[in-house]
């Protein structure tokens, strides 16, 4: 049985909801463990680790005032955690995550939901109650998949991939890969369709997600549709933000795409050549998946003039020394494509953590880089910051999903 620990950090589900799912995983089951065939190529290996009944669901989301949510849960469902083979730089890993089932003999589609930012282990959706929260969207009519993402869940003893296009688009496709197996396997009723959602850094991971479908995989998948919210889509763009604020809430983002893009290219000078002492020295330790995002905050400072060294601040777009770090942004920045399938963009218009300004900036250029306005459409939440977004969204793409199922 995984453990499921109380979320406090800002861009998950209110936390009164949060509390409603502990109470219900209370009352769930859990079973033995179910070994796959050696023929499954993705699919490593799953767990049973609760059982819903849909009247139990209902009443958690009609105690937070989600009747409109409420009344569309119709389904028990089962949650699975899985382990499944991906590739992380060459090598091939394990990841992890969960899937919801429902119980019905009806044909019904499969929804990935791709979480927000996160730091610590403990928060990933195979450890907490927002995974739970998330994969009981299979309660709707879905079968819903919620990815840890690399670096946590099965892969923890890796850095998580923040903001990588590639590395993040793979693991959430070999995911939906191991699902399909995993379906095939236990005989579950699905028509194979395939929808994609999630929220901040799930809405990239979104973007890119539906991007590599469409540039890749397009055979292999029946994409309906993605809704990507409140993402940073345009990276350079939200440098730029960051550098010129005087002070910023959550220091600890620039610091985890630092690490991961220093990492990963080898550049030991990055993190020194953009952040001050002492915190230049302290930040690679804090992201050893034992501190959550507001540890790591702690630990900084949101005065950016004294987080981020001056000559980054203000030169870090002419400075030949930040040359190859705008390139990594440009490069996994999904802002140059054009969609094939209908993606529905949303931010809420308060938004100052992820600046509602980078989604209408990020659409703008994918429709002067030729995206039809037929198949992108930018919905604002009005009103909503990055917290309080999140329940708009959530009520809004379970009407849109059911209308397009």
């Amino acid at each position: 049985m995984i453990s499921y620990t109380k979320y406090t950090h800002d861009l998950r589900f209110p936390p009164l909801i949060v509390v409603v799912f502990i109470i219900l995983l209370l009352n769930a089951c859990s079973s033995d463990n179910d070994p796959t065939p050696a023929e499954n190529q993705y699919l490593e290996s799953y767990t049973k680790v609760a059982d819903y009944g849909a009247v139990l669901l209902q009443f958690g989301a009609s105690q937070q005032g989600l009747s409109s949510v409420a009344s569309q849960l119709k389904y028990d469902i089962a949650i699975y955690e899985i382990e499944y083979k991906t590739n992380y730089l060459g090598s091939e890993i394990i990841a992890s995550g969960l899937i919801g089932v429902p119980n019905t003999n009806e044909e019904v589609p499969i929804l990935s939901f791709q979480h927000g930012t996160i730091a610590a282990n403990s928060d990933a959706p195979t450890e907490s109650a927002e995974g739970v929260f998330y994969a009981s969207f299979a309660s709707l009519g879905y079968i819903s998949l919620i990815p840890d993402f690399i670096g946590f869940g099965s892969s923890s003893e890796i850095l998580h991939p923040y903001y990588n296009e590639d590395l993040m688009a793979s693991s959430i496709i070999d995911m939906i890969r191991a699902a399909k197996e995993f379906i095939a396997e236990n005989d579950i009723n699905s028509d194979n369709r395939l929808l994609l959602a999630g929220y901040s850094e799930g809405g990239y991971a979104t973007m890119v997600t539906h991007k590599a479908i469409e540039e890749k995989y397009e055979s292999e998948f029946d994409l309906i549709a993605s809704a990507p919210a409140s993402g940073g889509y345009d990276l350079v763009a939200m440098k730029d933000y960051m550098v010129s604020q005087d002070t910023y809430a959550q220091p600890f983002y620039l610091a985890f795409v630092t690490v991961v893009y220093a990492g990963i290219n080898n550049w030991t000078t990055l993190v020194s050549d953009l952040f001050n002492e002492p915190y230049a020295s302290a930040i690679p330790a804090l992201f050893d998946g034992n501190n959550s995002g507001s540890q790591i905050n702690a630990a900084l400072t949101t005065d950016v003039s004294a987080l981020l060294t001056e000559d980054f601040r203000l030169n870090s777009n002419s400075n030949s020394k930040y040359e190859q770090l705008n390139e990594e942004l440009l490069n996994n920045s999904p802002i140059d494509w054009q969609p094939i399938h209908p993606m529905y963009m949303y931010h809420g218009t308060a938004d100052i953590t992820v600046p509602f300004e980078n989604s209408q900036s990020a659409y703008d250029k994918l429709i002067s880089a030729g995206a039809s306005a037929d198949k992108v459409s930018f919905v604002s939440l009005e009103g909503a910051n990055h917290s309080t977004g999140i329940a708009p969204y959530i009520i809004s793409i379970i009407d849109l999903f059911n209308n397009l199922k």
